[in-house]
């Protein structure tokens, strides 16, 4: 699953929770004038959650996390919570739909870093193998991505020598960088079946580096 899906299934999963909140509708009690009343527990895990989800994917400067905040960020009864289901639902569509192209692209960099630094930490751990396939599945998902953006078919099974030469076939990038992402290939595929004493933890030090350099240059 792709950052994409990752927070698309999220925002999914927060607007069916706004959904379960606005379920607990109530009156606010006899002889009290006033908005009606929500479940307070299940209202408040749901409004942080949404912040946490906003502030990380659209920022907290954006409309989205704003707009939140001011309707459904206290004092949550059912009209509060109801505003903020709708921007919520105003974000997954936005987002969806491809209207936040540049963020989309800094949100996927972030997920890369992430896992390269899940690389780093098991290479300084003493684990290089295992940061071997950590980071060769990171270069993989970064081809798919190009080979997307280039509108290059790509089977479900194929493999990252493939999808190199038909990005450098393409003009993605050099032959030099084809070469060099055959390398790091090389290695990643040592680490995956086992063939542990072919390759050193300098080769994986060095590998984690080009694969940052080149999400960052073809991707970040």
């Amino acid at each position: 699953m792709n950052a994409d899906e990752k927070i698309l299934n999220r925002l999914k999963e927060l607007i069916e929770a706004g959904e379960r909140v606005l379920a607990t509708q109530h009156g606010p009690g006899e002889m009290v004038i006033g908005d009606d009343l929500v479940d307070t527990q299940l209202a408040y895990q749901w409004s942080t959650s949404v912040q946490s989800l906003l502030a990380r994917v659209f920022g907290r400067d954006s409309e989205h996390y704003r707009n939140f905040v001011a309707q459904a960020g206290a004092h949550l009864t059912f009209s509060p919570v109801y505003h903020g289901q709708g921007i919520l639902k105003a974000a997954k569509d936005d987002y969806e739909n491809g209207h936040i192209f540049e963020l989309r692209r800094l949100v996927e960099a972030e997920v890369f870093d992430d896992f390269l630094e899940q690389a780093q930490y098991l290479l300084d751990s003493g684990y290089h193998q295992a940061a071997a396939v950590v980071a060769g599945c990171v270069l993989e998902d970064g081809l798919r991505k190009l080979c997307a953006a280039r509108g290059i078919a790509v089977p479900t099974h194929s493999k990252l020598d493939a999808m190199n030469a038909d990005l450098a076939k393409a003009g993605a990038f050099s032959v030099l960088v084809q070469k060099r992402i055959t390398a790091l290939a090389d290695v990643r595929n040592k680490a995956a079946h086992g063939r542990w004493t072919e390759f050193t933890r300098e080769d994986v030090i060095e590998m984690i580096r080009a694969v940052r350099r080149f999400m960052e240059e073809h991707i970040g």
